[in-house]
């Protein structure tokens, strides 16, 4: 039997799948500049993690003054904001590695297996009560158009998305265009931000803006918080040498 050639010219490679069919596209923002997540619609969003206050701790007169603070402060707001409450899970996992890490390294037996039977203590406790805690966030958005960036690049809204899905290379033109506009958001969201961190303030609440790392992480854990949860305790799992 004679061996037959193939020509590899004439067999049809598997084509590979757009970038396009990745769930990226469901979402609504497309890139994050320092602090700020420039959205698809050509706005932008800055975020706020604000800290708890233990309101009944406080006296009456001291109640009744944060209620009108806040009153004032949201009746002071000339743009829309969003305000996100997330109920989590407490997580204790790297505590209870550190406290595993002393047991072992502990010369007195009783003192090791008090040790032991602290954790376990522990992870009944939150198992059984369902400990959670809670997180506030001020979601702080700016979409005024950057008038100088539709001069230059003579594009805008639907027309921009038009423009991009004909074409597959950015001109250096449009890069700069998009840079400039980039900025003018940043500005323009830095500046509402300052505002409602200063009214904050007036109320005796604390607030901190999500840097790049912070924004990455409340993105991921948001989209993904049972496998962020499980990757967790893998890593410190790996980490203690247990694998």
């Amino acid at each position: 039997m004679s061996a037959t050639t193939i020509d590899s010219s004439s067999v049809k490679t598997a084509k590979k799948p757009h970038k396009d069919s990745t769930t990226q596209k469901y979402l609504p923002f497309s890139e994050i500049r320092g602090n700020c997540m420039i959205m698809k619609d050509g706005s932008s969003r800055m975020v706020l993690k604000v800290q708890a206050l233990n309101f009944n701790l406080k006296s009456e007169e001291e109640q009744d003054s944060i209620i009108y603070g806040y009153q004032r402060f949201l009746n002071s707001l000339r743009f829309p904001v969003q305000i996100i409450v997330r109920s989590l899970k407490v997580d204790i996992e790297g505590y209870l590695l550190k406290l595993k890490n002393l047991a072992i390294k502990q010369q007195n037996p009783l003192l090791q297996e008090q040790t032991y039977r602290y954790v376990d203590f522990l992870t009944n406790l939150i198992d059984m009560a369902q400990i959670m805690k809670k997180e506030f966030y001020i979601i702080v958005p700016f979409d005024e158009v950057n008038e100088e960036s539709v001069r230059t690049t003579g594009i805008v809204g639907m027309f921009q998305s038009f423009w991009s899905a004909i074409t597959s290379e950015e001109t250096l033109l449009s890069v700069r265009a998009k840079r400039r506009n980039a900025e003018f958001l940043r500005k323009g969201n830095s500046e509402r931000v300052s505002t409602i961190k200063g009214s904050l303030e007036q109320i005796g609440l604390k607030s901190e803006e999500l840097d790049k790392d912070g924004l990455v992480r409340l993105l991921y854990d948001y989209y993904n918080p049972r496998v962020n949860g499980e990757q967790k305790i893998r890593e410190k799992i790996e980490n203690m040498g247990m694998e």
